[in-house]
């Protein structure tokens, strides 16, 4: 599990861990998946939207480390 700080969102697939405080506003969850990462929407992380392996590609991008990930 990821230490505190973390915001939890799951599915059955995968678990995504977001630190808004590790947050940079880089953009590239948003680039690589707008329909996954939408900051638009409340809540901004929505794992229906696309298979565990999109939206691991599209976290591994993420240069501040504010998302991660666990596969399950």
């Amino acid at each position: 599990m990821i230490s505190k700080g973390y915001k939890a969102y799951e599915n059955e697939e995968i678990c995504v861990f977001w630190n808004p405080d590790l947050c940079k506003h880089a953009g590239e969850c948003i680039k690589s998946n707008n329909k996954v990462f939408d900051v638009s929407r409340r809540p901004w992380v929505d794992v229906s939207q696309a298979p565990a392996s999109e939206i691991a590609a599209a976290i591994d991008k993420c240069p501040s480390q504010a998302l991660r990930y666990e596969l399950k």
